[in-house]
């Protein structure tokens, strides 16, 4: 009975051993799962870093306090805005372009000669410049 209980108990210790053979296989095969995706994500963190390292060195050589006063200027400028005359006048003019007759400006503009619409405004924008070097002469003789 001794050699059938030594047997029985080999065969016991052999699955167990077979078990815990099978467990440390299993657990070495995640650890080394774990340890590429440990590498893989490194890896990826470098290129990432090597990315924003630039984009960081930028902000840090952004002057906080003239943003910061930038902004203040900004604030003030939109508070002394006056959001209900702005209404206003955009409510103007969009009634004075519902008022507009949209065909009969198609076809005045069809009508139109292009070329000597051109040459006319050309004309014109050479006039204006005439008069502000004209303008800019008197400002410099009489001390303006």
């Amino acid at each position: 009975m001794s050699e059938q209980n030594y047997d029985h108990q080999m065969k016991k210790l052999r699955r167990d051993l077979a078990f815990t053979r099978g467990v440390c296989i299993i657990t070495s095969i995640l650890t080394l799962l774990l340890l590429c995706g440990g590498g893989y994500l490194f890896l990826r963190m470098q290129g990432i870093l090597e990315n924003v390292q630039p984009i960081l060195e930028q902000a840090a050589e952004v002057d906080i306090e003239n943003v910061n006063e930038t902004l203040w200027q900004l604030r003030t400028m939109l508070d002394t805005v006056d959001l209900d005359h702005a209404v206003e006048t955009m409510e103007q003019a969009v009634a004075t372009l519902d008022e507009l007759d949209i065909d009969a400006l198609n076809s005045a503009i069809e009508g139109l000669d292009t070329t000597e619409l051109s040459e006319a405004l050309g004309n014109l924008n050479d006039a204006v410049e005439s008069l502000q070097r004209v303008e800019a002469s008197i400002g410099a003789v009489f001390g303006r």
